[in-house]
């Protein structure tokens, strides 16, 4: 239940509301309240949150507090004392499973989000040994409303990046909490380290590109040996949380350059970004002077998404047949 106002007298479902974004700062062990409220003393507490009740209540809310924001949304920043849900049987369950399809874990966020996040923890190698270690989580979650009538997928918010920045914005205030171990973006299966947050959030507004490499993730994975090629993949995954599609790369070991595929991703990611949509059959070249081709497809690697495929011209690509055998059903 949600708690609003110094002298509350009314009580709304926090299943009432719907939430646009999610992050986390996972801990040794979850912080008690008081200590949360007392990093949090630079922005507006308008109440607090109650334990949703239930075994899988945990899921929905924990006991938290309120942050009124400028806009009129609010920010739920709720306790978990367990490590992240990420085991797939575990998450399967009734009404963990009802959780996350609700978006409570923040919207598009699967299963598996933090062990996939772990295993490919590139930009910052100590977090996985961190997340490994974590045993409870502050969760921030951006919330409005749910409007009378409104469809199960509405997740209000129309400003994205500005969520995700005010939302990595608060967490700047708890990262540096004692038993702090990093900082976690479930839709963008990223972990950053309390001086990556520092350094992205301490650039002023409107000076560059929003940080969107602190909300998501480049993943490099070994799809099979097949046709003669070790097939690679690299991909980024987390644009979904600015409604955009993800971007995935596909190609034979050592016959293009990573770090220039990875760049070729970071600049479609920007490119869709400003507003310019890519095209099926649209050429980019990579920071090598390769040249790759786009179309749609469904990633390969979970989670399941819609993305923009980049496959090499000048080199080795996978034949239709193996595309296919490398697409989830």
């Amino acid at each position: 239940m949600l708690e609003i106002g110094a002298d509350p007298v009314t009580f709304r479902p926090v299943e009432s509301f719907a939430f646009s974004q999610c992050v986390c700062v996972l801990f040794e062990r979850v912080p008690v309240l008081t200590d949360v409220e007392r990093a949090l003393e630079r922005w507006t507490v308008a109440g607090k949150s109650k334990a949703s009740e239930g075994d899988d209540g945990w899921a929905v809310s924990g006991t938290g507090l309120i942050v009124a924001l400028p806009d009129g949304s609010y920010a739920l920043v709720d306790l978990v004392g367990r490590a992240w849900p990420d085991d797939a049987a575990v998450a399967s369950a009734p009404g963990l499973g009802a959780a996350f399809r609700a978006g409570m874990f923040g919207p598009g966020t699967t299963a598996g989000a933090l062990k996939r996040a772990t295993e490919q923890s590139w930009a910052w190698p100590e977090g996985t040994a961190a997340a490994r270690s974590h045993g409870g989580f502050v969760r921030l979650r951006m919330g409005y409303g749910r409007p009378a009538g409104a469809p199960a997928d509405y997740h209000g918010g129309t400003d994205p990046i500005y969520e995700l920045a005010l939302l990595t914005e608060i967490s700047r205030s708890l990262v540096g909490m004692k038993g702090a171990l990093g900082f976690f973006v479930p839709a963008g299966e990223a972990l950053r380290s309390r001086e990556q947050i520092e350094a992205a959030m301490g650039r002023k507004a409107g000076q560059g590109p929003p940080p969107i490499d602190m909300w998501s993730n480049i993943r490099a994975i070994a799809l099979l040996q097949e046709e003669g090629e070790r097939w690679l993949l690299i991909d980024l995954v987390g644009m979904g949380q600015l409604g955009l599609p993800d971007q995935e790369a596909i190609f034979a070991d050592g016959k293009e350059q990573p770090d220039a595929v990875q760049g070729l991703l970071r600049n479609a990611c920007m490119h869709v970004l400003s507003g310019r949509p890519i095209p099926a059959g649209s050429t980019s070249d990579d920071g090598a002077g390769r040249r790759w081709t786009a179309s749609f497809a469904t990633g390969v690697v979970a989670p399941k998404r819609d993305v923009v495929r980049w496959l090499p011209e000048q080199g080795p690509r996978p034949s239709e047949a193996l595309l296919q055998k490398l697409t989830p059903r």
